[in-house]
């Protein structure tokens, strides 16, 4: 995968990790009552938040130390990618 896709894939969910962490969407009782079947692949999206986080982190320090900001319309397709994320787990949630 081009350096380019995993740049966007991997920064995909920053709004999501910064704004939404998995803890304070779902009560105590929700999070037990997550399927068997769900509850690997909500820990694998909540690990890739966290992944995203990390390297939405690492941008901002390199455009800081750099003072090179980086596109505008890559932060707007980043936040595309992030609503369809959203609209997804919004459906999941209101079967």
């Amino acid at each position: 995968m081009p350096s380019s896709q995993v740049l966007r894939h991997s920064c995909v969910v920053i709004f999501i990790v910064t704004t939404l962490k998995l803890s304070s969407l779902m009560s105590f009782d929700d999070l037990v009552n997550i399927s068997q079947k769900q509850s690997p692949v909500i820990t694998r999206l909540h690990d890739c938040f966290e992944q995203a986080a990390a390297y939405a982190a690492a941008i901002r320090d390199n455009a800081q130390d750099d003072r090179d900001p980086i596109p505008a319309e890559l932060v707007s397709s980043f936040a595309a990618d992030m609503e369809r994320i959203i609209q997804l787990l919004t459906q999941a949630a209101t079967l």
